[in-house]
């Protein structure tokens, strides 16, 4: 019986969580926040360590986010994308109003045609900011 006793609390101070709450008469684990810096503080310098690291790819605000520098978008983007829609639609508008025999002689691959030019001022509009 005494050896079933000394194995439980045996037991008992071998787990962490019980030796804290102060079972079986051990001591609890005291620890000060002193000796291991807190999570946040670990994180926001990981993070600090990451933003200087990168500082020349993007601008720097003061309080230590980034901003992204702001984009470009060639003055060119927008009037194709137009064009390229007004004519897809109109390249469509003639091929029904001309029951099929306008503007090309080449049957339905005339709505693929004018569809193609609608898709293409659509892709064309993706890249404008």
């Amino acid at each position: 019986m005494a050896a079933t006793q000394r194995s439980n609390r045996d037991r008992k101070n071998a787990d962490p969580a019980k030796r804290a709450a102060g079972d079986a008469g051990s001591e609890p684990l005291k620890r000060s926040r002193a000796e291991k810096p807190s999570t946040d503080e670990t994180h926001e310098k990981a993070k600090d360590a990451i933003s200087e690291r990168r500082r020349p790819a993007a601008e720097s605000t003061g309080r230590g986010r980034r901003v992204a520098a702001p984009a470009v978008t060639p003055n060119w983007i927008a009037p194709v994308a137009v064009v390229l829609l007004i004519v897809g639609l109109i390249y469509l508008v003639t091929y029904y109003l001309s029951s099929a025999t306008l503007p090309l002689p080449i049957g339905d691959w005339n709505l693929l045609v004018g569809f193609g030019a609608l898709a293409m001022g659509g892709v064309t509009l993706m890249f404008w900011k």
